[in-house]
């Protein structure tokens, strides 16, 4: 946005406008600027030095950038090293109770932000939530998921959250591997089933692990493969397993036998895109005449070479050519609806009637209606069906083969697998002969697919769930009734379509049926449920499913509100509790499905976590009146910070103003009252942050406003605001003094322990309103309970030096019950400071040491490189002449030599400004061995090194904007050379703080 464009005063932020620019500037480029891509450097880490060179919102808004730029143009490596970026710089902050929830909206937005591309006021709307959304507010996060349908995951990310059938790019779908990932890790998914077509490319395979294990998502790579019986398709999916890893995986993929196999899978590729090109072919003959005629339009032949282009890496199917007829066809469709809405106003009411139905119609047209419409086979009869076999010799070897061929052609490949049915058009026959032919081998039933329930294609799913059911139980007389229903249905099939094939079929199936059964003996045959989602289709909820037990229960809640997403299948969800060892972390809860209990059922307990899906529309609209539509003004939501915090302190003092000044006599309360009151609340905020962010001992660079974040004032000032008149008027004055006559002269211990239960019980309730953790609501009522001795302690402290200064004791008795509200509200945020204080110094001691663990492995991981680098001499004999280990590693390997020098700013940054960094670094180095505490010493003397690290930082080591970072590093690095000397002289003490 240009600076010449006029701003809102009172809405959105300066940070607000300054994001936009960077963004957009971003998105007109392509790509993040080369000097910009150089703070997602893995070596540097996400609270080190490059802080200094860019706030972590627009680092988190450019590394998203960056990866959204290459989903559909970057090199696979690129996109792997951008999600590497997300991830480091989303999922570091440790700081936020929702810190994984915090990323995921963080993700959608910054998504959302791209989308609106070209609407400045919507995009700045977006940066806005982007930038509150980093400050990890519980209730904010919260209401952006649901702003955009997602649903809160537990932090310990131990969720059943699944989606066992689902496509990328690389197939009909719409997403790379990096891409799909994403939006995966977005939905909370944990568990994936990637499904390719008869062929997966060995670099599609490794982008797709590499993408999951960077953001932690199990991953299985099924390979889906036609089976012909008789005048149908079965469809099995082959996931190979038994893998140790992804190269692991790869080297299989390259062995000759899995080659062999894939190259023929390759060619029903080929074969297939063959069927779709004539499909084009007969589109443009029968059916884009009659759509131009109807619609009176001029949309042109489409172009094969077009229509390849636009497939890309994917394998030409229907879905993509209904896609790419749409997108042909769409246009026109735009400029008809414009011609019309310049003379829809001035036209009759019967026309105006006329064109809206042909709009509508206009609308109606997406790429799921040319499919039912113009693309069916009973509407191109002369193109073949890719659902029917062929008996020619045109077909592939492998459309040929029959289920027991199939099987044995994988179970003579090198590796352990697993085969499940996709019974999408089979009927129960079908499935049961299938599973004969397997032997066992096959070892999943896919019981529910999404697709198929959203087009209402389920009428066989209930009797082929009950079969695998049947099956693994093992009861002979059931498996016998339910084989016999199945032969009676196949029976009467058979005399209207005069096939007795399929019943013979079921036939032998019933007189072996102990075969059968021993089949499934030993190893049940498990269930699959998949969502089938491609990311095209507008009809249908996305990708993901989750078993609503294991979910936080406010998730659990939003599923409840809209039962649609509730689907037809239910579990058992069995809850696993690990108790730690002693002194190790907290108990881990895990989640597994129970034996054999995955049915479909009426009231199911697994969701989707795909949104709502979209009403069809090509967003085509007629005008509604002659006057132009009025901007809309931003909400109130968007207010900048500085007038917001502004507000919310003004609204709360407004009713303790009032309270002091209608109920109080002496002018001292009247006046000052509210002031006194809101002191209290300020210096204990300020109190507790200082403490927790490391006392009075630490960093000079470190003020005490660093270490204040004035937002969280002013949300406590204002909620402090409305507890005056709770307190002072309605517990201490109209109940306890006027009903009942407990005043600090009649009973001051239930005085101060009723007002500090009603303290505990407003102050729960409006942490519980903010959405604060179940710990810190629970914590903060009992802590007003610990504040009861406090007060009395107060009271009668005060009240003897009162006394003591002659005044009489009426009057002091008559001035403590004045003072009575006051005084337990200072001893509640006495014991609030020290007790919160005292729990964000363990948290910042817990931060800082998650911050070292990870500098310091890849400290030590240099260390190892030079060992290697130098075998013959001591490394720590090296590093006491840091001047000609420099020029010996710029001259040989620059880029050791940039990690050292990123390292040890990193270790300096640390040391002087993050909080409880000194004690966390001394506490960690009595416990390294020695050789690991001399090279940490003696490696930060490259530091020391002052004219090659500036050139560094000159030619963006952190970056275009290194101005904070050189002065940072000229400043304190000798400063903090010679703190680090002491270290190495003296015995490693970790310093006392408060």
């Amino acid at each position: 946005m240009n600076k010449s464009e006029s701003r809102h005063r009172l809405f959105y932020d300066e940070d607000d406008y300054q994001l936009l620019e960077i963004v957009n500037k971003i998105l007109a480029g392509g790509k993040n600027p080369t000097l910009l891509r150089k703070l997602f450097d893995p070596s540097l880490h996400p609270r080190g030095i490059k802080e200094l060179a860019a706030p972590r919102s627009l680092r988190i808004a450019s590394a998203i950038i960056d990866l959204l730029g290459t989903l559909d143009h970057g090199t696979a490596n690129e996109r792997l090293t951008a999600l590497r970026a997300v991830r480091a710089e989303s999922l570091h902050e440790s700081s936020q109770a929702l810190r994984l929830n915090v990323a995921r909206v963080l993700l959608q937005i910054m998504k959302q932000i791209v989308r609106a591309g070209g609407h400045l006021e919507q995009q700045l709307a977006l940066a806005h939530d982007f930038r509150e959304a980093s400050s990890g507010k519980s209730r904010l996060i919260r209401k952006q998921l649901r702003k955009y349908h997602l649903l809160e995951m537990p932090e310990a990310w131990n969720q059943l959250a699944f989606d066992h059938h689902i496509h990328d790019a690389n197939t009909k779908g719409r997403k790379s591997p990096t891409h799909l990932i994403m939006d995966a890790w977005i939905k909370g998914i944990r568990f994936l089933g990637v499904i390719y077509y008869n062929n997966v490319k060995p670099e599609v395979a490794a982008e797709l692990l590499e993408a999951a294990d960077i953001m932690g998502i199990d991953v299985r790579i099924g390979i889906e493969v036609s089976a012909r019986l008789r005048n149908k398709y079965v469809q099995l999916i082959w996931a190979p397993r038994g893998f140790l890893g992804r190269d692991d995986f790869l080297r299989f993929l390259n062995e000759p036998e899995v080659r062999a196999f894939l190259a023929q899978g390759q060619a029903v590729v080929e074969f297939e895109k063959d069927r779709v090109l004539e499909l084009l072919q007969s589109f443009n003959q029968r059916h884009l005449p009659a759509i131009n005629a109807h619609y009176d339009l001029a949309v042109p032949a489409l172009d094969e070479e077009e229509f390849l282009t636009s497939v890309g890496c994917g394998q030409a199917s229907l879905v993509h050519l209904a896609e790419f007829a749409h997108s042909a066809i769409l246009p026109h469709l735009q400029r008809k609806t414009e011609e019309f809405s310049k003379q829809y106003l001035e036209a009759s009411s019967a026309e105006q009637e006329r064109v809206r139905a042909l709009v509508e119609s206009f609308n109606q047209l997406d790429p799921e209606t040319l499919v039912e419409n113009y693309l069916r086979p009973d509407v191109n009869p002369d193109v073949p069906d890719l659902r029917t076999p062929v008996d020619n010799d045109d077909a592939p070897e492998m459309l040929r083969l029959t289920p027991s061929s199939m099987f044995n052609k994988l179970e003579r490949l090198p590796c352990r697998s697993r085969i499940t049915i996709n019974p999408s058009g089979l009927s129960p026959a079908d499935v049961l002969e299938v599973l004969y032919a397997g032997k066992g081998r096959v070892t999943h039933l896919e019981i529910f697919n999404l697709k198929d329930w959203s087009q209402g294609r389920t009428q066989h799913r209930h009797l082929i769930n009950e079969m695998r059911l049947v099956i693994n139980r093992g009861n002979v007389v059931e498996a016998k009734r339910m084989v016999r229903q199945i032969l009676a249905c196949t029976e009467e099939d058979a005399q209207q379509e005069g096939d007795e094939a399929a019943c013979e079929k079921i036939r032998i199936v019933l007189r072996d049926l102990k075969t059968l059964l021993k089949f499934y003996s030993v190893s049940r045959l498990r269930s699959r449920l998949g969502s089938d989602s491609i990311g095209h289709s507008r009809q249908t909820r996305g990708m993901g499913l989750v078993v609503a037990p294991t979910l936080p229960w406010r998730a659990q809640r939003e599923i409840r509100r809209d039962p649609n997403c509730v689907l037809p299948v239910t579990t058992v969800a069995q809850r696993h509790i690990m108790l730690p060892a002693r002194g190790r972390n907290p108990r881990k809860i895990s989640w597994s499905v129970g034996h054999n209990s995955t049915t479909i059922a009426k009231v199911g307990n697994i969701a989707t976590l795909g949104g709502k899906p979209d009403r069809v529309h090509n967003n085509l609209f007629l005008p509604t009146s002659g006057v132009a539509a009025s901007k809309t003004p931003p909400s109130l939501n968007h207010l900048n910070s500085g007038f917001m915090n502004t507000a919310k302190v003004l609204l709360g003092f407004l009713p303790a103003f009032l309270t002091f000044y209608l109920t109080k006599e002496w002018w001292v309360l009247a006046y000052f009252g509210a002031v006194i009151w809101f002191a209290i609340t300020g210096f204990r905020n300020i109190l507790q942050s200082v403490v927790g962010g490391g006392g009075f001992r630490r960093s000079s660079l470190l003020g005490w406003r660093d270490l204040v974040s004035w937002n969280r004032v002013a949300d406590s000032l204002l909620f402090t605001g409305f507890s005056v008149p709770l307190l002072d008027f309605l517990v201490k004055d109209l109940f306890l003094a006027r009903s009942f006559d407990v005043t600090t002269t009649t009973n001051p211990l239930l005085l101060y322990s009723v007002m500090a239960l009603a303290n505990g019980i407003y102050i729960s309730s409006h942490n519980t309103y903010r959405g604060l953790p179940l710990g810190a609501v629970v914590g903060n009522f009992f802590r007003t309970i610990l504040s009861i001795p406090v007060a009395l302690g107060l009271n009668m402290l005060i009240l003897h030096l009162i006394t003591s200064a002659g005044v009489s004791t009426a009057v002091s008795l008559a001035g403590m019950q004045l003072w009575a509200a006051v005084i337990s509200k200072a001893a509640s945020d006495l014991v609030a400071a020290l007790i919160e204080g005292t729990a964000d110094r363990r948290q910042n001691l817990a931060y800082r040491r998650m911050d070292y663990a990870a500098k310091l492995g890849q400290v030590y991981d240099v260390y190892g490189r030079l060992e290697t680098m130098f075998p013959e001499q001591d490394v720590l004999t090296l590093l006491q002449r840091p001047k000609d280990l420099v020029k010996t590693l710029s001259d040989k390997n620059a880029g050791l030599l940039r990690d050292m020098v990123i390292h040890s700013l990193d270790l300096l940054y640390f040391w002087m400004y993050q909080a409880r960094a000194r004690i966390t670094l001394c506490q960690l180095m009595e416990q390294m061995s020695s050789d690991e505490k001399q090279f940490l010493l003696q490696s930060q003397q490259v530091l020391k090194r002052k004219r090659i690290i500036s050139e560094m930082l000159l030619h963006g080591l952190v970056g275009k904007r290194f101005e904070g970072a050189l002065a940072f590093y000229l400043s304190h690095s000798d400063a903090y050379l010679r703190m680090f000397a002491r270290l190495a002289d003296e015995p490693i003490r970790a310093p006392s703080s408060i």
